[in-house]
């Protein structure tokens, strides 16, 4: 069983094409958070699909809503825009367990909705490349003091910079330097800690205690 809570031509679609095939039975559709909350207590859904751009709810505000009230475990599906990806790599860190954008077919769609009240996880490759990257980094090439010892005095300043979020750009209107500058440190550290980029560099930060806050999950 699924609930719809989605823009109107996207359920139309979906409605279409699960009509056709088996497996899950579309039980509500939901054009606000009080349907979406009132379907989800009544029907008890496997699945839910949850359409990050219907301005009816707040994406990240439904999912703390579902985690909060374990009696209510339910399979979230999020529809996505290609273009924020960051976002829907939160959504999974806030409970959604697949992910799929609104330009895939309705019949992808529809197959995720499928696995995901399945008791499977679904997410679109270029968002499968963001988590290898989070998971790789578990993984450091020599000891964490090591790695940091390695870092040139220019290159831990800036350091401490990238880990609180900032742009090159940022960097090196801080610190006073050209933005080639910056990039070439950037890429030297980043090698030296032995992470692939800005993410891994975080998610190092927080597992080592250098930023505060949680290390699995962070946005990139």
């Amino acid at each position: 069983m699924a609930v719809l809570a989605s823009r109107a031509l996207t359920r139309i679609a979906l409605r279409t094409v699960m009509a056709q095939s088996s497996g899950v039975e579309i039980v509500a559709e939901a054009t606000t958070p009080f349907q979406l909350q009132h379907a989800v207590a009544v029907k008890r859904p496997q699945a839910l699909l949850l359409d990050d751009a219907d301005p009816a709810w707040d994406t990240a505000e439904v999912l703390r809503g579902l985690r909060e009230n374990a009696g209510r475990r339910v399979g979230v599906v999020i529809l996505a825009d290609a273009g924020a990806l960051d976002d829907a790599l939160a959504y999974l860190c806030d409970g959604a367990d697949g992910v799929v954008l609104n330009d895939d077919a309705p019949a992808e769609v529809a197959t995720a909705i499928r696995a995901v009240a399945a008791g499977h996880a679904v997410v679109p490759p270029p968002l499968a490349r963001r988590l290898v990257d989070l998971v790789g980094v578990r993984r450091p090439a020599m000891p964490a003091q090591d790695q940091m010892a390695a870092l040139t005095a220019r290159e831990q300043e800036i350091f401490e910079l990238v880990i609180k979020g900032m742009s090159n750009q940022e960097v090196a209107q801080t610190l006073v330097l050209s933005e080639r500058t910056i990039k070439f440190h950037v890429s030297n550290l980043l090698r030296k800690l032995g992470v692939r980029n800005r993410t891994q560099a975080i998610v190092y930060a927080r597992d080592r205690r250098l930023l505060p806050g949680p290390a699995p999950c962070v946005n990139p």
